[in-house]
């Protein structure tokens, strides 16, 4: 049952930073993305840049700020998953890992943090 809540809680923490990415004007292209390497989020399109998007979401900082969840080993499977995606697309124009990180605590309203280009594809 846990689960099942931090699942229902994830999702919405994407769906939010959906529509917020939206509202900055990117498309979204899939959301939830998976395949054999790991799943993306978000994978979205400002102008020329594909949009590589992981989302965060934390009820409290008790463990530290959602981002910091996003380790070297994360960025990893991200930059794994995010190249099986581009070899089966064809892709013309820049690339970007953003990190979005909610925390939504019961008695605030939920802060978003957009890091763009968080780290780099290398």
């Amino acid at each position: 049952m846990v689960d099942d809540q931090r699942h229902i809680f994830g999702r919405w923490g994407e769906s939010e930073a959906a529509l917020f990415l939206e509202g900055q004007g990117l498309s979204i292209l899939e959301r939830g993305f998976r395949c054999r390497f790991g799943e993306i989020d978000i994978i979205a399109q400002e102008g020329q840049i594909l949009v590589f998007c992981e989302v965060k979401t934390r009820r409290r900082e008790t463990f530290g700020a959602p981002q910091e969840a996003v380790s070297w080993t994360k960025q990893r499977r991200l930059i794994k998953t995010a190249g099986w995606y581009l070899n089966q697309r064809f892709w013309d124009g820049g690339l970007r890992f953003d990190v979005i990180a909610i925390l939504a605590s019961t008695r605030e309203k939920p802060r978003l943090e957009w890091i763009r280009d968080a780290f780099a594809w290398e």
